[in-house]
């Protein structure tokens, strides 16, 4: 994918370094209470909770700086090794200009919609996409439409959507759509732009792609080609006069090797974009980002491009095994609930065991973190969701294979979460019910019947 003198450059870290030799330094600031001053005091010169942080923490704790210098960079005027580092990183995506996120993807969808101008806008939306998009359109004023949840085997529901706005003459200002979840289902999307351009040929878009689950897939051969940017370029190459911009948010920590809290922000249009998002970010980010972070997806890039294509290549591997397990074993099975069609195939990473019934998948997940120390974060009915990311070690699946061989049964306990306008579960965020939406009661039973509560 890139030259040698390319990847060279690529993994190149220069804000971490920065970060680096100042963490060293022993810096006294007479600025915010720098938590890393507990890292350089003396054996028994502070409390027992002080030599306890210092325990958890360790070397972290000497990169929590509170300290402004030319060197490492202003976060919202970058001109030095930070903004090194985002053009590194913009470059090894393919995006026209990459912004860093300390907040999270949830802060990284907000400074999103507030560049795109989105309050009063008319906004379609994926209604599968993560909670913080339908808050921050909700509090940002948005006119929304909600696309249809039910994916085709020829249609995107958003592409439906569009179609059938665009039929009744109603405008769409702007799109936001969820390509790549939790459960692994990807959108097509070099399908999904075609589409997309056929119907916004002239008049253009504003989009928003929330591509959480996959930012490592660009650095892999094969899957890089099912990524946003990729195909966004691919797209914009075919279509030079198309009048559309995109902004694309990474959850980076979910898939690469960066600090929670870690987002990409990538920007493909104009310089106009570039300079609405800087401005965003201004806005809604915190003005106290946190060093570590930022030096981790500094790291998480060059990382990336080193690493990443034998680390995909593994974990491809490792939930192979994982499937041929589900085949051997007479009371597994490998659950697929994303078809391969013309809009949506499945995360190869994603791998999903049936164990028959939702109580004897219950009682495995418990098994499987009380007795052998491996956590399942998704149980659906009867399924158990495994995601195969870059940091699984075949050792760690050796264990997986073994404790699912012999795993005995224990309860697990469930839970969910909502507000009065939204239901949603987490994980994974996505609401059940948005805005407008009404719960259809129960059929009518006979007296006696037991009733069960939908949610």
């Amino acid at each position: 994918m890139w030259t040698t003198a390319q990847r060279r450059r690529l993994t190149e870290t220069p804000y971490a370094d920065a970060l680096d030799r100042h963490a060293g330094a022993g810096i006294a600031s007479f600025h915010a209470l720098p938590i890393g001053s507990l890292a350089h005091a003396p054996d028994g010169d502070d409390s027992a909770l002080a030599e306890r942080t210092r325990r958890l923490f360790g070397s972290y704790l000497a990169t929590e700086l509170t300290l402004g210098s030319p060197e490492l960079d202003s976060f919202f005027r970058a001109h030095r090794q930070l903004a090194r580092s985002r053009r590194l990183t913009a470059e090894a995506f393919g995006a026209d200009d990459t912004q860093y996120v300390t907040t999270g993807t949830t802060g990284a969808n907000q400074v999103a919609l507030e560049a795109l101008r989105v309050a009063g806008a008319r906004v379609l939306v994926d209604r599968s996409v993560h909670q913080s998009i339908h808050f921050a359109l909700d509090r940002l004023g948005a006119d929304v439409l909600y696309a249809p949840t039910s994916p085709t085997d020829t249609e995107h529901g958003v592409i439906t959507a569009l179609r059938e706005a665009k039929a009744a003459g109603v405008e769409v200002d702007v799109v936001v759509v969820g390509v790549s979840a939790y459960d692994g289902s990807l959108v097509q999307m070099r399908r999904f732009l075609g589409a997309l351009q056929e119907l916004t040929a002239e008049s253009g878009c504003r989009v928003l792609v929330d591509e959480a689950w996959t930012a490592i897939h660009a650095f892999h051969p094969w899957l890089r080609r099912l990524t946003a940017i990729h195909a966004i370029r691919e797209t914009l190459a075919e279509h030079p006069d198309w009048p559309a911009s995109f902004l694309v948010t990474h959850s980076t920590h979910k898939s690469m090797l960066a600090l929670r809290q870690g987002s990409y922000l990538h920007v493909i249009g104009p310089d106009t974009l570039k300079a609405t998002v800087r401005a965003a970010l201004y806005r809604v980010h915190t003005t106290s980002p946190s060093l570590p972070v930022l030096a981790s997806l500094d790291i998480a890039r060059a990382h990336a491009v080193a690493e990443g294509t034998a680390l995909v290549e593994r974990a491809l591997a490792q939930a192979d095994r994982l499937r041929e397990l589900a085949r051997r074993v007479p009371w597994l099975a490998e659950h697929r609930p994303v078809a391969t069609t013309s809009a949506y195939l499945a995360d190869p990473m994603k791998v999903h065991l049936d164990l028959g019934t939702p109580e004897r998948a219950q009682e495995v997940r418990a098994a499987l973190f009380d007795e052998y120390g491996i956590f399942v974060s998704r149980q659906d009915g009867s399924t158990l969701l495994f995601t195969m990311h870059v940091g699984v070690t075949p050792e760690q699946v050796d264990l997986l294979v073994e404790a699912l061989e012999s795993v005995c049964c224990l309860d697990a306990p469930e839970c969910s979460c909502g507000d009065e306008r939204y239901i949603i579960a987490y994980p994974p965020g996505i609401p059940l019910q948005v805005p407008g939406e009404q719960l259809s009661a129960p059929p009518s039973r006979r007296a006696g019947e037991e009733l069960y509560s939908t949610f």
